[in-house]
């Protein structure tokens, strides 16, 4: 069952990403800065709505890695096979690059939230589990305030340690999985929070950014951008974010009904159904168009749009001269979503 605002939501989510990576002026970059941490709120939305709690953990993880994995998978099979015939020079054919893409490290760039994804995803029926069985909200966001906190301690004294070795491998799950679960929990709660939970959340959100934001000043004598303690992710990164993204749910009625009054709902929900896949193909069109930012940003994300909508059309045709359930199921898993 899909959530019409949530679908929203991740739209302005999905645009953000891909607006970042067009490398707008700074004030814009940083303005757009909650893009990652509000994809991961709306997951645990869209978790709330669908997970199966009688499903095994096995069954589960299949799934997502079939939603998750493949389709980044094929897609880089596709992207690798066409830079080695049109470009066999290319510095990104090279075998540590192409490994580190499979594995959703480093690689070709743009691939490692789609590992965030994938870890929080594995975490995800715990901290579903531990959110039915926790009726308090003081209980439940002390617990993940204590946890949060307790985090930036390990995030901060672990830096020098996290760049190399088996300590970057160690941060690139330890550092990421926990955090994001963490805001994971958080959106759990969100889903069917009241107005005035929302801003209380926002309000405190916007407090410890202000706080961290105005100490970071008052020590490097300039204003710091979240960005900068992004990787792995801070408080500070998450407060800006979650600020954000509690405004956006907020008022995620009113903005559904201003995309109703331009009549452009339906393709913001087509393109939020379909987010895995247009960000892919926003990639190559990222690397290859050089222009200015504003104009990159409707080329890349236009394009990328495009180009899914004429593989979902294909795909969907295919379907129709498949008559075996579960190889249509596939199918459209892999390439559709």
């Amino acid at each position: 069952m899909r959530n019409e605002r949530i679908d929203i939501v991740r739209f302005i989510g999905l645009s953000m990403i891909i607006f970042a990576h067009v490398d707008p002026p700074r004030i814009l970059f940083q303005l757009r800065n909650f893009d990652v941490p509000l994809m991961i709120l709306v997951s645990a939305m869209s978790f709330s709505l669908s997970y199966k709690t009688h499903e095994s953990y096995s069954s589960y993880v299949w799934k997502r890695v079939k939603r998750l994995v493949f389709p980044v998978w094929i897609f880089l099979s596709f992207y690798f096979l066409a830079l080695f015939v049109l470009d066999p020079v290319n510095k990104e054919l090279q075998a540590t690059t192409v490994l580190t893409s499979y594995t959703l490290l480093e690689g070709i760039g743009y691939v490692w939230v789609i590992r965030v994804f994938l870890l929080v995803a594995l975490i995800s029926p715990f901290i579903f589990a531990w959110h039915q069985n926790t009726a308090s909200e003081s209980k439940y966001f002390g617990a993940l305030g204590g946890s949060l906190l307790l985090y930036e301690i390990v995030r901060y004294f672990s830096m020098p340690y996290i760049w190399q070795g088996a300590g970057e491998i160690a941060a690139a799950v330890l550092l990421y999985v926990i955090p994001y679960g963490l805001l994971f929990a958080i959106g759990l709660r969100m889903a069917n929070a009241t107005r005035s939970q929302l801003y209380a959340i926002a309000g405190i959100s916007l407090g410890i950014f202000t706080f961290a934001g105005t100490g970071l000043f008052l020590f490097n004598g300039e204003f710091i951008p979240t960005q900068s303690l992004k990787y792995p992710p801070s408080i500070y990164y998450f407060s800006y974010a979650l600020f954000i993204s509690s405004l956006l749910w907020i008022y995620s009625e009113r903005i559904e009904y201003f995309l109703e009054q331009i009549n452009i709902k339906n393709v913001v929900l087509f393109i939020a159904s379909n987010s895995i896949w247009i960000y892919l193909w926003h990639i190559p069109f990222i690397k290859h168009i050089h222009t200015h930012y504003v104009f990159k940003f409707f080329i890349v994300f236009t394009s990328a749009v495009v180009v899914t909508y004429v593989q979902i059309s294909l795909v969907s045709r295919l379907l129709k001269h498949i008559d075996r359930v579960a190889l249509k199921k596939n199918i459209k898993i892999l390439f559709t979503g």
